[in-house]
C-alpha cells in the first residue's frame, strides 16, 4: 500500500480557507509571541523609565526654583548682613566711637570722672566691650548725653546706670552723679 501525498488539489475549498486562515492566525500569533511581544515589553520599560524621569525632572525643577529663591534670599541676608555691619565697628574704629562717646559726655556739660573700657567678652560672631563710667552734671546734661549716645550709627547700650545727689552743692550745674557701663558692640573675628 502506497502512501498518498497529500494535495492541495484533493481537499475542498472551504477547507483549503480554514487551512489558511489556521496557517495566517499560527504564523500571527509566532510573530507577535516572538516578535511583538518583547517590544511591547520593551516599550512598558521605557515608559516606566519615561514616568520615573519625568517625576525626576519636576523635582529637579522644584528644587532649582527652591535654590533660586535661596540664591536671592541670601543676596538680601547678605546686604542686610552688611548694613547690620556697619553698626558693629572694627576693633580699631570701636576706640574712636569710645573717643566721640567721651566727647558727647564733655559736649553735653557733664564732667568725666571714669572712663575706663573693660575687656572684649566674646559673643559668637560679635563682641561686647563695656566701659565703666562715672559722669558729673545735671539732669538735663545727663539726658543730652543719652540722647547724642541714642542717635549714635554704632549700637550702644547702657545696661546700668545708678544716678544720685550731690549733697551740699550749691553749683546747679553739678546737681547729680551718673555710675554705670556704657557697652558698644564689635565684629568679632
Amino acid at each position: 500500500m502506497a502512501l498518498e501525498t497529500p494535495s492541495l488539489d484533493n481537499i475542498s475549498a472551504p477547507a483549503r480557507h480554514c487551512i489558511c486562515i489556521v496557517l495566517i492566525l499560527l504564523l500571527t500569533g509566532m510573530w507577535y509571541l516572538f516578535k511583538q511581544k518583547p517590544r511591547n515589553e520593551d516599550l512598558a520599560a521605557v515608559n516606566a523609565q519615561n514616568m520615573e524621569l519625568q517625576t525626576k525632572l519636576q523635582q529637579a525643577q522644584t528644587v532649582r526654583a527652591r535654590y533660586d529663591q535661596y540664591q536671592k534670599d541670601l543676596m538680601e541676608i547678605d546686604a542686610r548682613l552688611t548694613t547690620l555691619q556697619s553698626f558693629l565697628p572694627t576693633e580699631k574704629e570701636a576706640a574712636a566711637f569710645l573717643r566721640s562717646v567721651q566727647e558727647k559726655a564733655t559736649s553735653s556739660n557733664l564732667k568725666v570722672n571714669l572712663f575706663r573700657p573693660s575687656a572684649l567678652v566674646s559673643r559668637g560672631f560679635f563682641f561686647d566691650w563695656p566701659v565703666e563710667v562715672r559722669l558729673e552734671g545735671n539732669y538735663h546734661g545727663l539726658g543730652r548725653f543719652f540722647e547724642s549716645i541714642s542717635q549714635a550709627q554704632r549700637i550702644v547700650d547702657v545696661p546700668t546706670i545708678t544716678i544720685s545727689n550731690i549733697g551740699n552743692q550749691t553749683n546747679p550745674n553739678w546737681t547729680l552723679t551718673a555710675t554705670g557701663t556704657v557697652t558698644t558692640y564689635v565684629q568679632g573675628k
